[in-house]
């Protein structure tokens, strides 16, 4: 009887064995997922450029930001407010950042055989707020430009009534409003 049980409990133990490696087939790899840049772990904070306004024209200021990147440049732009230096305003006040995305585009067909060209990058600007000024969409877009990556700024406007459709800016629509002794980007 002991012979008996032995075999048995042999048995079990090989198909086991044996069935644990066929249980793992069929479990197929998952493509890579672009998710945005890595965590940046940092105890200090990182000095980003925006553009509050000073005399009705953009100004250029240095602010603490949480990383460099852009979306936290954009964060400190709307958040600048609460640290204005004297004389120095923002036309954000009425608006609320809702979201920051950056957007791949494919490249232009026309310089297909460009090898430096693959791909730009926009910066999708959520923001939300009854009345979106020139001066407002001037300060976001210039302070996104100053990013050399980010081509173009596409700003989405949502209102409790309706939500716009984006609109793509550069800075250059805004040069009549750069500082007097400076130049905005393009």
């Amino acid at each position: 009887m002991r012979l008996r049980t032995r075999r048995r409990f042999v048995a079990a133990m090989l198909s086991g064995l044996l069935a644990a490696p066929v249980a793992a087939c069929g479990v197929e790899p998952t493509e890579v997922i672009d998710a945005g840049p890595a965590p940046v772990i940092s105890d200090m904070p990182a000095a980003a450029t925006i553009y509050l306004v000073r005399d009705g024209r953009l100004w250029p200021m240095t602010v603490a930001a949480e990383s460099p990147q852009p979306t936290d440049v954009m964060t400190a732009l709307f958040k600048a407010e609460r640290r204005m230096p004297r004389g120095a305003a923002t036309a954000l006040s009425s608006l609320t950042l809702t979201q920051v995305q950056l957007v791949r585009s494919p490249p232009d067909p026309d310089r297909r055989n460009d090898p430096d060209i693959i791909y730009s990058l926009h910066m999708r600007v959520t923001v939300s707020g009854w009345k979106i000024s020139r001066m407002a969409m001037a300060q976001i877009t210039c302070t996104a430009r100053l990013r050399p990556e980010i081509w173009a700024v596409e700003v989405v406007h949502v209102t409790p009534e309706s939500t716009g459709r984006p609109k793509t800016h550069t800075c250059r629509e805004f040069w009549d409003l750069s500082p007097r002794a400076g130049r905005l980007p393009p």
